[in-house]
């Protein structure tokens, strides 16, 4: 299971080329991750990138809701039909499709957000804007997370 942590930065190339940055590499490589799968947030201007395995459970939630309905055709075709697999090279280098270059806004200077089981790749400015709102959130709103014990993870599952 990956855990992506951190803001990092980073440039995009006029060929669409990044590099993803060494630390999501080596979480990557431990991970024993080769492939994986980008999409445009539906939430945010930013690209989203998760492990496959990360995609499978996402996916098969998907499967769970009925077929035919109007929120399975939703999500098909709005999360697995706009997803693209890529392998990164020996060096975390990959080329990313220009639409999703174009929905996120990206410039040549970009951030790589850890949001722990995903990165998300933003322009680098809107990147900033985007944590520090948050940041104003969760203390203006004084959010809190329950507590889990130790060796618990959510849901239950381990």
């Amino acid at each position: 299971m990956t855990q992506f942590v951190g803001t990092l930065f980073g440039k995009l190339d006029r060929k669409g080329r990044i590099s993803v940055p060494a630390r999501f590499r080596d979480e990557l490589l431990a991970a024993g991750v080769t492939q994986l799968v980008f999409r445009s947030s539906h939430q945010h201007p930013c690209i989203e990138a998760r492990s496959r395995a990360e995609f499978e459970g996402i996916v098969a939630s998907i499967r769970a809701l009925p077929h035919f309905s109007e929120e399975r055709e939703a999500w098909e075709a709005g999360f697995i039909a706009v997803s693209v697999m890529l392998r990164m090279d020996a060096e975390g280098r990959l080329v990313l499709p220009e639409e999703l270059i174009e929905a996120a806004a990206l410039g040549e200077d970009v951030a790589f957000v850890g949001k722990g089981d995903r990165f998300e790749i933003w322009n680098a400015a809107t990147a900033k804007a985007h944590t520090s709102a948050a940041l104003a959130a969760v203390r203006e709103k004084k959010l809190v997370l329950p507590s889990l014990p130790l060796n618990a993870t959510p849901g239950g599952v381990r």
